[in-house]
């Protein structure tokens, strides 16, 4: 009997149920944006706003999930049981689990979260009369339930008899060297990025210059009927063009801090890749100051 065993849950129909949410909204928001670069009168705007908002929100949102799918893994050992969900992580010693069933075995199986669908079972719910139980699961069936003196876990091995098998078995042979608890989650990156001011100032600054350089687009766009986006190589301005095309630069702004925020989250993780983390969120700013340096051009 092999003193440590690692087990993944099934990833492969999650992965395509990601793959073609994340093309579905990413395709959403670039005809959103093409479409709102074509509008002939501002009103018209909102609607297209409104579906580059929502894919601006839900597809880093989907990646993360998709990125949390593929670091998933369930490792037993004769110390405790380990629990990898993403950035989610919880360390059990052994002495420490109560029991492990099958969900479909117990009297009273847990539900599964309100917000769910293949590949991201994740969330906490609660017994009908018990304790609560964190879901770290790819799907809704097949769940095994883990019994901790703080809580319950429900998680979704590939191979669910030879998970609880390989449990069984380790108990028996005893723990020499118990594992050290340990619980990380997400919000503690959130914690300790909080803690440092230049950080905070840093996203504070980027996201107020994200909303000036929409408020002051949307007050140009009904007082100019053309614009000019630039100049030919002899300094000439380019043909004018309606007015309401300024509104691409908001939206390339917003979806670039966005994007350099939610990378320099990943990056920020490894101690070694924080200077990335920083020139990314660094960037951001210099491209809304760009963004706000190039409408005072224009308007000129």
């Amino acid at each position: 009997m092999e003193e440590s065993r690692i087990y993944y849950p099934p990833k492969r129909t999650g992965t395509i149920v990601h793959l073609l949410l994340i093309l579905f909204f990413s395709g959403g928001g670039a005809w959103s944006i093409w479409g709102a670069s074509n509008v002939q009168v501002a009103p018209q705007l909102l609607p297209y706003l409104a579906l580059i908002l929502l894919s601006l929100i839900t597809v880093p949102f989907l990646i993360y999930r998709l990125y949390a799918l593929h670091r998933s893994q369930y490792s037993l050992e004769r110390g405790g049981i380990q629990l990898q969900w993403g950035w989610r992580s919880e360390k059990i010693p052994m002495d420490k689990v109560k029991w492990v069933h099958k969900a479909e075995d117990l009297e009273i199986p847990p539900q599964p979260p309100l917000i769910r669908w293949p590949g991201s079972v994740i969330g906490v719910r609660r017994f009908l009369r018990g304790p609560v139980v964190e879901f770290m699961a790819s799907r809704e069936k097949g769940l095994v339930i883990i019994a901790t003196e703080e809580g319950y876990f429900a998680i979704s091995p590939f191979q669910i008899e030879d998970f609880i098998l390989s449990y069984n078995s380790l108990t028996e042979l005893g723990s020499i060297s118990l594992l050290t608890t340990q619980s990380s989650r997400p919000a503690l990156i959130l914690t300790e990025i909080s803690g440092k001011k230049p950080l905070l100032w840093t996203f504070l600054a980027g996201a107020i210059l994200n909303i000036t350089l929409l408020i002051w687009t949307l007050l140009i766009i009904p007082s100019r009927e053309k614009v000019s986006l630039g100049f030919t190589p002899g300094g000439i301005p380019h043909e004018p063009l309606e007015s309401v095309r300024l509104i691409l630069f908001p939206i390339i702004n917003t979806t670039a801090y966005l994007g350099n925020l939610v990378l320099g989250l990943f990056l920020f993780r490894n101690e070694e890749n924080r200077v990335l983390a920083y020139i990314l969120w660094g960037g951001s700013l210099l491209i809304a100051i760009i963004f706000h340096i190039r409408m005072l051009f224009i308007l000129q």
